[in-house]
């Protein structure tokens, strides 16, 4: 910060020593013209008092002149004792001093450009250095309090970054009472389902078989509200590892074989070529699972979800799709909204699957899209990046 303050107050007293020495020296050049046109009209008068006084010379001054050439040497000026000095005193003298000036104006006008553009880069360097840091995270960097547009620029930018860090700490805040808020409901319901599960057990026939599937249902509610609650806090371990996508596949299919079964839906997972991402195995085939089972749900009975995987150098491609209605374009922008129920959502629909499998994969380097087939259905496509 000092060098930079040095350079802003040098800057303009270079600029000003440039000016004046620029001045000065076209001041010499000036002298040095009109001491020239001086010594011409001093020979000039010689030449007519030598016509003057002596008419008979005339003509050979006259021929000398317009020869514009002379023999070099000692001459009759000289033979009455005049030398070069009678004629050029100080020409050399303003020569040298104007050539000194532009020089030296020069000079300072180079070097006042050089510290301003210094000063400049310093300024934009601590500027940048702010915005990474902000972005970050990181504590702001003190920018220099000097004057100018660059000052004003560093003092918005840290306004700015100043409000975003607070918007962000509050965001935060938020995200962390929505996660306790969920984590307590999810403990909250964990004691009646208990005591619904033991009530249901002892009841036993017709009572027990309705009850069962609302348990059921409200048992996978509490789970899906705690684990959003475990990935809103941070509190979810992932062990990324060298994980199969075929066995991924293929267990996530085995655990859905049931309802698969129950709606006459085929699972469908073709053998291909070893393919190994970075995963980890069990939260990424519960990503999976979560995606077949909602293309289970959209299948119509007779008809089969294929899963598929292929590789490139980059990344591998997981497309998990069915032979349903597909997606309705109102739903696309908001499918993985935690919450949301398409139009096809079924009555069971908790609208948090899907929002749970996006997230997970996410966390893991992963990108989950959804869309549909160009010959009818749904598909979602998990793309795991290598590096």
């Amino acid at each position: 910060m000092k060098h930079t303050r040095r350079a802003q107050r040098a800057a303009p007293v270079c600029l000003i020593l440039a000016a004046c020495l620029l001045a000065s020296g076209l001041t010499a050049l000036l002298l040095a013209g009109w001491h020239a046109r001086r010594q011409l009209a001093l020979l000039d008068g010689f030449c007519t008092a030598l016509v003057a006084g002596a008419p008979d010379t005339a003509e050979a001054v006259f021929r000398l002149a317009r020869q514009r050439s002379f023999a070099a040497g000692p001459g009759v000026l000289a033979a009455l004792g005049y030398d070069a000095g009678d004629f050029a005193a100080g020409a050399g003298a303003l020569a040298a001093a104007a050539a000194a000036g532009l020089a030296l104006g020069g000079g300072l006008t180079v070097l006042a450009w050089t510290l301003c553009r210094r000063a400049q880069a310093r300024q934009l360097r601590r500027l940048t250095d702010a915005l990474e840091a902000a972005r970050a995270g990181g504590a702001m960097p003190l920018l220099d309090g000097g004057e100018g547009e660059a000052a004003r620029l560093a003092d918005e930018i840290g306004k700015t970054v100043t409000e975003l860090t607070r918007t962000r700490q509050a965001a935060l805040a938020a995200r962390d009472r929505f996660a306790q808020n969920l984590a307590n409901i999810a403990h909250q319901l964990k004691t009646p389902l208990t005591a619904l599960s033991l009530a249901a057990q002892a009841a036993g026939g017709e009572a027990r078989r309705r009850m069962e599937p609302q348990l059921a249902r409200l048992t996978r509610l509490e789970e899906s509200l705690l684990l959003l609650a475990r990935l809103d806090s941070g509190t979810l371990q992932l062990c990324p590892a060298q994980a199969d996508l075929f066995t991924l596949l293929a267990m996530a299919a085995d655990n859905l074989e049931p309802l698969a079964a129950q709606r006459k839906v085929k699972l469908e997972v073709p053998e291909g070529p070893p393919v190994a991402v970075q995963a980890d195995p069990d939260w990424t085939m519960e990503a999976l699972l979560n995606l077949m089972k909602n293309c289970v749900e959209h299948s119509p009975p007779g008809s089969a979800v294929r899963c598929t995987y292929t590789q490139t150098p980059l990344y591998a491609d997981v497309c998990i799709r069915d032979r349903g209605p597909g997606f309705a374009p109102a739903d696309l922008p908001r499918l993985f909204e935690r919450f949301y129920r398409g139009a096809g959502a079924g009555p069971g629909s908790t609208g948090i699957g899907l929002a749970i499998a996006r997230e997970l994969l996410e966390r893991q380097n992963a990108l989950l899209t959804a869309g549909n087939a160009p010959d009818g259905g749904g598909q979602f496509t998990v793309r795991f990046y290598f590096a």
